[in-house]
């Protein structure tokens, strides 16, 4: 757990952070939204001490950070940036097995850690870990920044905007990694964008940062349901967010009404051949996307609505047309 208790940070005469408070739980995809200069990347770089608050107290684990061992604390703690932040003289697997080398692990296991998170990044390494910086892709570089970030299996991941500067798609493909790494990973990761479609698509749960105030803490659901005051309503004034939900589909008008038999007692649900998942309103379309790839057939229920996949491509076209 990770707790920020009324930090404030004063560069000169001027507040980035003011009397800021806030926990970060254990496992959670945690991140920080907020326009640039709000004070997010400075709140996240207290973490690991690339910033250090001018009053106040950030603690992991109940420790202060400010007593750990720098040293000790930056290496088990995983760290992607704007960019990849590759050396140039190095070669992909140098540039990944970089951490891992100054914790003394022997070549022949750094190099199968490598090979594994590569292929987990969806990279090969054979035709990978021998080239430069300057042979890959930004998309590529960022995967690479990844595999270093978890190299030593961290507790903690720092993700400082780190697909601000990449093509949508590639932009699309890397947040979904994260998802899926998150998922599979006991790992706590904190992510900081300006990017509120991206903190509405990633985040367990998120904070709203504005000129380096806490304006709001909560789910994507909590926020945009009730937003806490006019900057956070204005900032995720945007109704392609609100499409992104399940409850907009059935609200669309698509899927089928789930068929209710009379008994003596109560309306029970007709029982639906096949197995059919349930999801919450508050679920994104991703998360249904990411179910049918897995299972093409699948059936969703939405509170009373059962939704197949064809409904998804039918809703997709709709929000395309309506842009």
């Amino acid at each position: 757990m990770i707790e920020f208790k009324n930090v404030t940070k004063t560069y000169e005469t001027e507040d980035a952070l003011k009397e800021l408070t806030l926990t970060i739980n254990d496992g959670e995809l945690f991140v920080l939204v907020g326009p640039s200069g709000s004070g997010k990347t400075t709140l996240l770089k207290m973490i690991n001490r690339l910033a250090v608050p001018t009053s106040g107290e950030v603690s992991i684990d109940g420790q202060n950070v400010a007593e750990m061992d720098l040293e000790n604390l930056r290496r088990h703690t995983g760290y992607v940036l704007q960019t990849g932040a590759l050396f140039p003289n190095m070669t992909v697997e140098q540039n990944a097995g970089i951490q891992l080398e100054a914790l003394g692990w022997e070549a022949t296991k750094r190099h199968q850690r490598i090979v594994e998170l590569m292929k987990r990044v969806d990279l090969d390494p054979e035709l990978f870990l021998k080239r430069l910086p300057s042979e890959l892709s930004g998309g590529e570089s960022q995967r690479i920044g990844i595999v270093r970030a978890l190299a030593s299996n961290p507790k903690l991941i720092l993700m400082d905007e780190p697909f601000s500067a990449l093509d949508p798609l590639s932009k699309r493909q890397l947040q979904e990694l994260i998802l899926h790494l998150h998922a599979e990973l006991a790992t706590t990761f904190v992510f900081v964008t300006h990017d509120m479609r991206e903190a509405i698509r990633l985040a367990d749960r998120l904070a709203v940062i504005h000129n380096g105030e806490l304006q709001q803490l909560g789910s994507a659901k909590e926020i945009l349901s009730a937003p806490a005051n006019d900057f956070v309503r204005e900032f995720f004034d945007d109704d392609s967010i609100r499409r992104q939900f399940m409850q907009t589909v059935v609200a669309a008008g698509l899927g089928q009404p789930i068929t209710l038999v009379k008994t003596d007692r109560l309306a029970t649900d007709v029982i639906v051949s096949g197995d059919v998942v349930k999801m919450a309103a508050s679920d994104t379309i991703f998360s249904w996307a990411a179910l049918v790839k897995q299972h093409p057939q699948q059936v969703v229920q939405v509170e009373e609505t059962l939704l197949k996949p064809a409904d998804l491509i039918a809703y997709l076209a709709q929000a395309k047309e309506a842009k």
